[in-house]
């Protein structure tokens, strides 16, 4: 009887062993996933700022091309006028 119990004993101490190695591992796995989503979520904060970063500057690059647009405009204007002026002088 007496072997019986010291048995049952050393499996219950058994399963304990395995339950206490199954938690550690399992606390472990938790531990690792709730790092990797921290630093996915760190990662994904700063490809949004870039993202905003950059479209400012898209938005920026498309108002300086308007811009240098309105520029060759006007030169193309004050060109004309002046060759205007030069054509009048000449004639007269």
């Amino acid at each position: 009887m007496k072997k019986t119990r010291d048995n049952d004993q050393q499996q219950t101490a058994l399963a304990v062993t395995d339950e206490a190695e199954i938690l550690e591992r399992l606390s472990q796995r938790v531990e690792k996933a709730v790092a990797t989503i921290q630093e996915l979520r760190r990662e994904r904060d700063e490809l949004r700022e870039r993202v905003e970063e950059l479209e400012s500057i898209q938005e920026e690059h498309e108002r300086f091309r308007t811009e240098r647009g309105q520029i060759r405009d006007r030169i193309e204007t004050i060109l004309s006028n002046l060759e205007s002026l030069e054509e009048a002088g000449s004639e007269e």
